[in-house]
């Protein structure tokens, strides 16, 4: 089965949701259903495993904790920003190349950005660094092109808290709900802004989970779909990239 309408084999689809909302577990579930139909599948996750992003996150969180920012949280957002603009560039090329692949990522660049303006908001970035964090995702948002799709999971805040919770991770102890609140608010005002850009956006209530093969049947259909403006719109609003989420003045 080819993708687009352009005889592709592969497709980069995006997973994005709030901390707590199972994002991770949806991938791989997804994956399953996408695989189930024969197609060659790759999930990328976030890069947890990597020997340093521990150290970033319990400082960062640390911040959260104690309200005061020693610098986890721009030091957080430029490791995050790296590996993700790495992993984007590798998805891709897998989905895109001659012999392309479905890939899950979870979490794109994009969403990122969600989580740099909630810390400058919040005051663990200050405006020079948040500006900083901004020159660098333009540049390197410049020169990739956006996923076939952006799936976003729905879970209320108090939800994802709930489900922190039960997962008892120690790293994620302490950290507030109403962070979890802005973060909420904040990834509303991206879902806008990608839908603005031309990016095939997918909003999926994920509050009671739900059936894997129902949402790459909804994938599939908004990826074959007839309407070019999407295609026309990533492309020219590409020439010109910008943080999705800005704080407000």
């Amino acid at each position: 089965m080819s993708f687009d309408g352009n005889k592709r084999n592969g497709l980069f689809i995006a997973i994005d949701a709030n901390i707590g909302a199972g994002k991770t577990n949806a991938c791989h579930a997804i994956a399953s259903a996408v695989m189930a139909e024969g197609h060659t599948t790759r999930v990328m996750e976030e890069p947890t495993h990597h020997p340093k992003f521990s150290h970033f996150l319990e400082r960062y969180y640390e911040d959260l904790r104690s309200g005061e920012n020693t610098g986890g949280g721009f030091a957080m957002q430029m490791f995050m920003l790296c590996q993700r603009y790495e992993q984007h560039r590798l998805a891709v090329e897998q989905a895109w190349g001659d012999n392309g692949i479905v890939v899950v990522q979870d979490r794109p660049i994009y969403g990122d950005t969600v989580f740099a303006t909630t810390a400058m908001e919040r005051g663990f970035m200050t405006q020079e660094e948040y500006d900083l964090y901004v020159d660098v995702y333009r540049n390197m948002s410049r020169d990739v092109m956006p996923p076939d799709v952006f799936v976003y999971l729905d879970v209320s805040p108090e939800e994802c808290h709930e489900r922190m919770n039960q997962r008892a991770r120690t790293e994620e102890e302490g950290v507030p709900l109403d962070y979890l609140q802005q973060l909420y608010g904040n990834y509303q005002k991206l879902l806008g802004e990608m839908r603005r850009r031309g990016v095939r956006v997918l909003t999926v209530d994920w509050s009671g989970f739900g059936p894997p093969v129902e949402i790459w049947k909804n994938i599939k259909n908004l990826v074959n779909s007839e309407e070019s403006w999407y295609e026309e719109l990533s492309w020219s609003l590409a020439k010109t990239p910008r943080a999705p989420i800005t704080p407000k003045p």
